[in-house]
């Protein structure tokens, strides 16, 4: 099941970024591996809620990285505006995704970083 975050990997969300037309998912993963040297797993791609500001009605691609690229990403997460989901709970944004992303990529993170409201 692909809302598990396997073990061994960090789950990201980039913000902003379309994919070019006709392009999938295989277009990022051989993106990150030729510009970066980092292997990615391509999982979907979303849209953040209008009415957010700034942040909202944006397309975000959600995808995970192998944690031994973990420095790798670091050097680059800012550059590109990438974030990871502990990041994006830490910043109290999982509000701005629909019910479904919230449910599968977000809410078990947010329970573990004892963050849940109440």
């Amino acid at each position: 099941m692909d809302s598990l975050i396997k073990e061994g990997t960090i789950r990201c969300f980039w913000p902003g970024l379309s994919l070019p037309l006709g392009k999938t998912g295989d277009f990022l993963e051989k993106f990150f591996k030729i510009k970066y040297n980092i292997t990615i797993k391509y999982l979907e791609q979303t849209k953040t809620l209008p009415g957010n500001g700034p942040k909202g009605g944006v397309i975000v691609q959600i995808f995970d990285v192998e944690k031994d690229s973990k420095e790798k990403l670091e050097e680059i997460k800012s550059k590109e505006g990438i974030l990871s989901v502990e990041e994006i709970i830490q910043n109290n944004e999982q509000h701005i995704y629909k019910e479904d992303i919230y449910l599968k990529y977000l809410k078990s993170t947010e329970s573990k970083l004892g963050e849940v409201p109440k």
